[in-house]
């Protein structure tokens, strides 16, 4: 074998490489910031049901806002998030903005509209961690709240 033929050999081999290197699995498109604030855990989870949370006023006490969710992968999480989520847990969290789909009706100073969740959507959310208080027996016990979240496929 000449030297041209292992030069090029060598620069077939270099390129592969590159090529390989560069395949990457998909990440989910997502519109939450790059940073995961220090009292969150960034989540990818499935909805399992969806319920009322007992107000008398407000959006939740017309639309549905609490979701029990499987934690499919935790993607993230903040310094200051003290309880560790774990992988295929299934969790109550409240989503701030209900789970149905926002409108300037409810909510007339959010910037970002949210889709409608249902059982079985996945998606990707910020997952903050709130001090339960229990200030009667009908109340609806969560300890973590969405803020922010993206469904993904």
């Amino acid at each position: 074998m000449n030297n041209k033929n292992k030069l090029a050999l060598s620069l077939n081999f270099f390129l592969i490489l590159i090529f390989v290197s560069c395949i990457t699995t998909k990440e989910p498109q997502t519109t939450l910031p790059n940073k995961i604030a220090p009292n969150n855990s960034r989540i990818s989870g499935t909805i399992v049901s969806v319920g009322m949370i007992d107000e008398t006023s407000g959006p939740c006490a017309e639309h549905p806002c609490l979701a029990e969710v499987k934690i499919n992968n935790v993607i993230g999480t903040g310094f200051g998030f003290k309880t560790p989520l774990i992988k295929g847990n299934i969790i109550k969290i409240k989503f701030e903005f209900t789970l149905s789909e926002t409108s300037k009706e409810l909510f007339p100073n959010l910037n970002k509209s949210f889709p409608r969740l249902k059982v079985g959507d996945k998606f990707i959310g910020d997952v903050e961690r709130v001090e339960l208080i229990k200030l009667s027996k009908n109340n609806t016990n969560y300890e973590y709240i969405i803020f922010n979240y993206n469904i993904i496929d």
